[in-house]
């Protein structure tokens, strides 16, 4: 049974593998970064904190509280906002389609259509460690985006058409005009209607904007694999 104390040390090994800043988790969580900060550092789960983890991580919320049995539930994929309900195809356990780095800047191509529908992907297993994905990206060098780089796989999850982009997160945007881009994002708001894409490499690949009709899907980036195929 673990303390409080190494349960965060847990969760902190877990987010620096999964490329998620404390930034990024108080963000997900709607708190401030002290609050995870505190928790992280020893501060027990109570049933609402485990809770609230539970729903955006998938944490077992027992072991949160207890430190007792294994950190993510072997028989459930982590459930949060925005599941594919209306797509059961990619509802299972089976292997996750992968989106080549070649269709990154491939124009007028439907990245989620294009995996649902193609039998040439190549395929891998599901991780259970993640958040539930739907599909695997491949990098290309230009990822821009930090702990993501060429030739990594990055786990990603469909948002639904109306979802809330959190500004500066860092998405996959496969858009009609110019394919797909890794770039944190910042929602410029419904008076503008435009999407501005962020460069962690400023001199090289300035920001832009495109206008929401350009936009097919946007994807969550939920885990990342160091490894290439």
């Amino acid at each position: 049974m673990l303390n409080a104390l190494e349960i965060g040390k847990k969760i902190k090994e877990y987010f620096s593998e999964a490329g998620i800043s404390q930034t990024d988790v108080a963000k997900m969580l709607d708190v401030q970064p002290a609050a995870v900060s505190n928790q992280l550092n020893g501060r027990p789960f109570g049933k609402n904190s485990a809770a609230k983890w539970s729903n955006a991580f998938g944490f077992r919320s027992n072991w949160l509280l207890t430190g007792e049995g294994p950190m993510f539930d072997p028989q459930e994929m982590p459930h949060t906002d925005g599941m594919l309900d209306d797509h059961p195809e990619l509802n299972h356990e089976d292997d996750i389609p992968v989106v080549p780095a070649r269709l990154f800047r491939a124009p007028d191509i439907n990245i989620y259509d294009y995996v649902v529908t193609s039998s040439s992907v190549d395929r891998l297993p599901p991780v259970p460690h993640f958040q539930k994905h739907d599909m695997f990206a491949t990098c290309p060098g230009d990822a821009m985006a930090p702990r993501i780089c060429r030739g990594y796989l990055v786990a990603l999850r469909r948002m639904p058409k109306g979802s809330t982009i959190i500004n500066g997160e860092i998405y996959v945007v496969d858009t009609k005009s110019s394919g797909m881009f890794l770039r944190r994002i910042v929602d410029n708001g419904p008076e503008a209607g435009t999407l501005t894409f962020i460069a962690e490499n400023h001199q090289d690949f300035p920001d832009f904007e495109l206008p929401y009709s350009d936009i097919i899907n946007v994807f969550r980036v939920v885990g990342v694999l160091i490894t290439n195929i």
